[in-house]
C-alpha cells in the first residue's frame, strides 16, 4: 500500500504512467457503471462552446463553411440528453482550452469525468464525489493523503466574512467590494465588473487561507458566480460547490438550473461581458434551452479533472508528470511572447 509521499519519490516512465491511467480511468467507469449510470458519447467539435467569460474555447473554422470550437465541457450535450429523458449519464473524454501559457497546473488538453444524476441536488452531490475519489484512491493503493480526510464545508459567504470582513457579500454591491478592495491595496481597475472584483478579493485574501492538510468544499457562490447552477433558496447565492486540495480546484458542482428562461438571460449576460473583454461571442444554444425545461429539477451535475486528480493523489508537482504525452513533448516550451 502507496501514499501519496512514497509515490512521488518514484520517476515515473511511460509504462508506469500508462498503467496508473489505465486503472484510474477503470476505477471511474467502474464506479458509475455499478450505481446504474451509462456512460455517453458526445460531440468534440460544436458551434456553441461554453459561454463562460473566463474561459477560451479553440476555435477552427471548417471547410464546409463557418466557425466551430472544441468543446471546454461536454455539459452542454450531456443537458440536452437529460431533457431528451436520460436520469443517469457519464461522460469520460478528453476537453480543450486555449491557455494563456501551459504550467503545473494548466494544459490545453486534458480529461474530464462530468456526470448528472436526476432527482439528486448539490449536498448528496457532494457525498458522491467524495465516494468517486475514494474509489480512485484504491484503484491506486493511495492510503494516506489530505484529500482523503474528512473534507472542510465552507459558505463562500462565511469566508469573505472571515477573511475580509466582508458580510453577506452577495449583496454587496460592485463600489462596495471596489471600496473593500483598495483598503485592501489590492490593485483593480475602473472597468472591472462585480464578478472582477470579487474573484480579486477572493484571489487574494481567501485562497492562500485554504488548509493543505485537508481537501476544503466551496459552496453557495453569489448568484453572479452561478453559471448554470439553480439559485438557494435566499435568491441570493447558489448551489454550487467546487472542491479544492489546498488551492488546486478539483471540480465544479451544480444542482441544475431547468429555468430556459433564466438560463438564456445568464446566456446574454456572458455574451455581452465575452464581447466586453474582446473575446469571441458564440451563439446560444438553441436546442439546449429548448430541453432544458424537460431536465429532472432537482439534478445534479459535476465535473471533475481526472489529470489534477491524478496529479494530486500521487503527489506530483506538475500535470507533465502523470500525462503520457505532455504539452512541452509535443509542442516545446510555450512562448513568452
Amino acid at each position: 500500500m502507496k501514499s501519496a509521499e512514497t509515490i512521488s519519490t518514484v520517476q515515473l516512465r511511460s509504462p508506469q504512467i500508462a498503467k496508473i491511467r489505465m486503472d484510474a480511468l477503470s476505477a471511474i467507469r467502474f464506479f458509475f457503471v455499478s450505481r446504474d449510470f451509462v456512460e455517453v458519447e458526445t460531440p468534440l467539435l460544436v458551434a456553441s462552446p461554453d459561454m463562460d467569460p473566463a474561459l477560451s474555447p479553440l476555435e477552427v473554422r471548417l471547410k464546409a463553411g463557418g466557425k466551430a470550437a472544441l468543446i471546454t465541457s461536454p455539459e452542454y450535450s450531456l443537458k440536452k440528453l437529460l431533457g431528451s429523458g436520460m436520469k443517469k449519464i457519464f461522460s469520460l473524454n478528453k476537453v480543450f482550452r486555449d491557455e494563456e501559457a501551459w504550467d503545473e497546473r494548466h494544459v490545453s488538453e486534458f480529461t474530464m469525468v462530468e456526470w448528472y444524476e436526476a432527482g439528486a441536488d448539490y449536498r448528496s452531490g457532494m457525498r458522491q464525489t467524495r465516494e468517486l475519489i475514494l474509489a480512485v484512491a484504491t484503484a491506486l493503493n493511495v492510503v494516506e493523503h489530505p484529500l482523503l480526510k474528512e473534507w472542510e464545508v465552507k459558505r463562500m459567504e462565511e469566508l469573505f466574512a472571515e477573511n475580509l470582513g466582508v458580510e453577506q457579500v452577495g449583496l454587496r454591491t460592485r463600489e462596495e467590494l471596489l471600496a473593500r478592495a483598495r483598503r485592501l491595496d489590492i490593485h483593480t481597475h475602473e472597468s472591472d465588473s462585480w464578478s472582477d472584483v470579487f474573484y480579486r478579493l477572493y484571489l487574494a485574501k481567501i485562497e492562500p487561507t485554504l488548509p493543505t492538510d485537508r481537501a476544503t468544499v466551496i459552496c453557495d457562490y453569489p448568484l453572479p458566480q452561478a453559471a448554470l447552477s439553480r439559485p438557494c433558496p435566499d435568491g441570493v447565492y447558489a448551489e454550487r460547490f467546487e472542491l479544492f486540495s489546498g488551492t488546486l480546484e478539483l471540480c465544479n458542482a451544480f444542482t441544475e438550473l431547468t429555468d430556459a428562461d433564466e438560463q438564456r438571460r445568464r446566456f446574454e449576460c456572458e455574451r455581452a461581458e465575452r464581447e466586453r473583454l474582446g473575446k469571441t461571442v458564440f451563439p446560444i444554444d438553441e436546442e439546449l434551452l429548448r430541453l432544458l425545461p424537460s431536465v429532472q429539477n432537482p439534478t445534479f451535475g459535476n465535473a471533475l479533472g481526472v489529470d489534477r486528480l491524478l496529479m494530486t493523489l500521487l503527489g506530483a508537482k506538475s500535470l507533465d508528470e502523470i500525462l503520457l504525452f505532455p504539452p512541452v513533448r509535443l509542442f516545446g516550451p510555450p512562448s513568452t511572447s
